[in-house]
Formats: C-alpha cells, sequence, structure tokens
C-alpha cells in the first residue's frame, strides 16, 4: 500500500469521524434547545391555580416564608391579606409560568405558592391518621381497611414504593393484624405524593392515591 493510500485512509476516517461529530452536536442541540425552552405554563398546565380559595391559601404560604421572586418577596413581608396583595400574588405567579423550567430560578417558588399539589388536585379527604394503633381504640386505625386493600390489589395496577409494600404485605400470608411499620409506610408514600405537583388524576401514582390515601 503506497503512503497516499494509507494517508488518504486515515483523512477519510478522520473525515468521518468529524463528520458525524459535527451531525451529532446539531440534532442534540435541537433536542436539549426545545427542553430549555419547555415553560411552567406547558409542562404543569394541570398544577396552574385557577380560580378560588386556594390562592388565599398559598397567600398565606408566602407570608412569612422566604420566597426567591422579587413580588413575592414583597408579599412575604406583610401578614394582613388585601387585594393589593393578592394581585401581586397573581402577578409573580403569571410571571413564573412563562419562564423555561430547566432555567428558571423559582422553581420552588412555583411548587410551594403557585401551583397546585396532588392533594390539591385529586381532592377528597386525605387520611391524616397517625400510625400508631392504641389498645382498645374504636374503630380501628384508618390505615388499616387501606393496607388489606393494597394488599389485595391487582400488581399490574401499581408501581414503585405501592408495589413494593404490596409484595411485601404478600411475603406473609398469615399476617395480622397491621402493624405500625404498615402503616407509617403507606402513610410516608401518601404524604410525599401529596406533596408533590400535580400532573393530573390519570397517572397509576395518582389512581393509586385515591385508592389507598383517601377516605
Amino acid at each position: 500500500m503506497s503512503r497516499f493510500t494509507s494517508a488518504a485512509i486515515v483523512l477519510a476516517g478522520t473525515g468521518g469521524i468529524s463528520g458525524s461529530y459535527y451531525l451529532s452536536p446539531s440534532k442534540s442541540s435541537r433536542a436539549i434547545s426545545s427542553k430549555v425552552k419547555v415553560s411552567f405554563r406547558d409542562k404543569y398546565k394541570l398544577a396552574l391555580l385557577g380560580d378560588g380559595d386556594i390562592w388565599d391559601k398559598k397567600l398565606k404560604l408566602i407570608q412569612g416564608d422566604k420566597p426567591t421572586h422579587p413580588k413575592l418577596q414583597e408579599i412575604a413581608k406583610h401578614k394582613e391579606q388585601n387585594d393589593q396583595l393578592r394581585q401581586l400574588h397573581k402577578q409573580a405567579c403569571e410571571e413564573i409560568y412563562g419562564y423555561s423550567v430547566i432555567a428558571s430560578p423559582y422553581f420552588s417558588d412555583f411548587k410551594n405558592y403557585c401551583s397546585k399539589n396532588n392533594k390539591e388536585g385529586i381532592g377528597g379527604t386525605w387520611i391524616a391518621a397517625e400510625t400508631s394503633d392504641p389498645k382498645n381504640k374504636k374503630p380501628p386505625n384508618e390505615w388499616d381497611d387501606k393496607l388489606t386493600q393494597l394488599k389485595a390489589a391487582d400488581k399490574k395496577g401499581l408501581q414503585g414504593d405501592m408495589l413494593k409494600l404490596n409484595i411485601r404485605l404478600n411475603s406473609d400470608s398469615k399476617k395480622t393484624p397491621w402493624t405500625e411499620e404498615d402503616r407509617k409506610q403507606l402513610k410516608e408514600w401518601c404524604d410525599a405524593f401529596g406533596d408533590e405537583i400535580f400532573f393530573g388524576e390519570d397517572g397509576i401514582s395518582a389512581q393509586n392515591a385515591k385508592k389507598y390515601c383517601t377516605k
């Protein structure tokens, strides 16, 4: 093989690698760019605050807290609730809704003061009972019935920690009654999921919450 041929192969290989290098970043850059541009309004459209008393509830959370958005910081200085502060709250949330989720410094503000969590979005009465079970307490602990339902549930309708709990509950088919640890695991999942940003009621986790976290 001549020196020219060897050099040509090296150059061709380098060019091939370079060619693929310059093509790939272009595609990935477009994908990354599209993700960066996704706004809170687009990604969390089902969680946006509409009308109603929920605004006053969120306003109370701001007051005395430490938000990041300047308009929310102004609200935090006040203890009273009035129409001027309510309007400022809505203006701040509208501005935050327009920000990119990835690039925004206001994710915590959005989550805490400008959006519905799963408890608020799904609604109903969420079980708030403690997991302890004092002797002779009547009626039985509210979590016990939910644990019984969860143990008998079809695994196809479960995922994540709820599926793991179902498997653990079924590891001892004769296990009765339910223990404080059993209740604690279910309550912790319900509390954590309830505080997450609302994505709708159709997902598996949302359906699990309706069945096993609400009365």
